[in-house]
């Protein structure tokens, strides 16, 4: 059947607002700040192969977990032994697709008259899974199950309710469970939600029309990119950047580095000359890998194209098993961040040199996060207090860069100073840009930020983060900013 255009947008807006829908009953469900206040999760909807068609939220480099997690799920409980009310949930990034073992995905299988139509998928973190540390970051990490609790693809809940024991088996492992439950809850519900609306969409416009059009959204993203890059001259360019160490060696950088062969309306993203895998733990999953460096490709083009999967349709990656950039099992990667951010940053530099006319300078690095884990906080209970370090976006041929803002993500909120200074026991002393701190040029980078705390109990601190020793370069002439 061919759908008519009218109907067409119809039913992709109602799509778009079932993910904006799901989006915003994961933020206002959560517990916890990270993922009410600094909106640490995404929810959307995949067709029922697990090919992403909406996702909701800002961290929109979640979306190549989606299609991974799906094939968990698929993997475990075939699909003609799914059934209606199930959820899933999982959070092994070997097995699930999540870029590290905090990140929890949760999906629901969406029906309508029998049939099985897509999936509502949620990617969000969790402020504390076990581990070394409180945060379950830590940088003594050498193999993934330092990081804590981790679950393959099991089923969370059922038409009679949430699966207890499952539950209890995540509270044990959690020294905030009842922080963790309530995040989980709410993803699992924003799930849900997002199959009940797509069962509706079908009811109205037919089940058939509704899988057209999705399969019509993916299509035409991949259209786009492809006309985008149909633009550029045909070439290749190559860039590379260090993350100061490890966190086993640090005397010894670790190399991020990229060649981009542009022919025709394709891409090729080769990471081979990338260094070996890390016994530290800011290795990185290809698949995240992958995300970053799209996202890249999404901000050097044009960056109202939807992401779906069809956005890497016309991208071919070297990956090979074994580097930082696709790491053997079970290496740990709990300290992805920062290695993503650099990824990101280096594919960015080298497609500017193929398309200088919308190239963006590298954003700035030291990312990652900063975690305090509290045995007592102010409501009595034990506590995490997990806030991300923004950074800010590099400058481009047009504007100043924009200050704390995280440019992988395109998004990320900071927690208010007033949510931290009233759920936990600190003081924020400082929270302020700094002066000078940016890339000068004739459009200078985004400046940096201080954020002072001050700690009022016993704690424990734990700081993820690198790119102290190796600042970001400026392009076309602008210089680096202060390290």
């Amino acid at each position: 059947m061919s759908v008519d255009p009218v109907t067409t947008e119809v039913v992709a807006s109602r799509l778009r607002e079932t993910a904006a829908t799901m989006e915003y009953a994961l933020y206002h469900s959560g517990y916890s700040p990270i993922l009410r206040e600094s909106k640490d999760g995404t929810s959307g909807l995949t067709d029922a192969h697990g090919r992403v068609v909406m996702i909701g939220g800002g961290l929109q480099y979640h979306f190549t977990a989606y299609h991974k997690a799906v094939q968990a799920v698929l993997a475990r409980y075939p699909a003609d032994r799914l059934k209606p009310g199930e959820s899933f949930v999982m959070n092994d990034p070997y097995k699930g697709g999540s870029p590290h073992a905090p990140d929890f995905v949760a999906v629901t299988p969406a029906f309508h008259g029998g049939e099985l139509i897509g999936f509502g998928v949620s990617l969000a973190h969790k402020s504390d899974i076990g581990g070394l540390v409180p945060g379950s970051s830590g940088a003594a990490a050498r193999e993934i199950y330092h990081d804590g609790l981790l679950l393959p693809a099991v089923r969370f809940q059922t038409d009679a309710g949430i699966e207890e024991s499952i539950e209890a088996i995540i509270a044990n492992n959690s020294r905030i469970g009842e922080v963790v439950l309530g995040d989980l809850r709410a993803q699992v519900g924003s799930t849900r939600l997002g199959c009940t609306r797509l069962a509706a969409l079908c009811d109205e416009y037919g089940r058939e029309t509704v899988r057209e059009v999705m399969a019509s959204l993916i299509a035409l993203t991949e259209r786009r990119v492809r006309s985008e890059l149909s633009e550029w001259p045909d070439g290749s360019a190559e860039a590379e950047g260090f993350l100061d160490h490890d966190g086993a060696d640090k005397t010894k950088p670790v190399r991020v580095h990229v060649r981009v062969t542009k022919r025709g309306n394709r891409l090729t993203l080769d990471f081979s000359g990338s260094a070996p895998q890390t016994a530290g733990p800011v290795n990185l999953l290809g698949c995240t890998t992958e995300a970053a460096s799209l996202m890249a490709l999404l901000a050097i083009c044009d960056p109202t194209i939807p992401v779906n999967a069809g956005l890497g349709a016309a991208v071919d990656f070297t990956l090979p098993e074994g580097i930082v950039l696709n790491p053997r099992h079970p290496a740990t990667v709990n300290l992805y961040f920062p290695t993503a951010h650099l990824t990101y940053n280096c594919v960015l530099s080298a497609l500017g040199q193929l398309n200088p006319a919308r190239a963006v300078a590298p954003s700035g690095l030291g990312t990652g996060a900063v975690t305090i884990g509290y045995r007592k906080a102010r409501s009595g209970k034990p506590a995490v207090l997990y806030e991300l370090l923004n950074t800010s976006l590099g400058g481009t041929s047009r504007h100043d860069g924009t200050a704390i803002l995280m440019a992988m993500n395109h998004f990320t909120p900071g927690a208010p100073v007033e949510i931290f200074e009233s759920e936990y026991p600190l003081r924020v002393r400082a929270f302020e840009l700094v002066p000078d701190s940016a890339g000068a040029g004739q459009y200078r980078g985004g400046l940096g930020y201080a954020r002072e705390f001050e700690v009022l109990e016993d704690s424990t601190l734990t700081v993820r983060s690198s790119n102290h020793k190796f600042p970001t370069d400026g392009v076309a002439g602008g210089g680096s900013p202060r390290s």
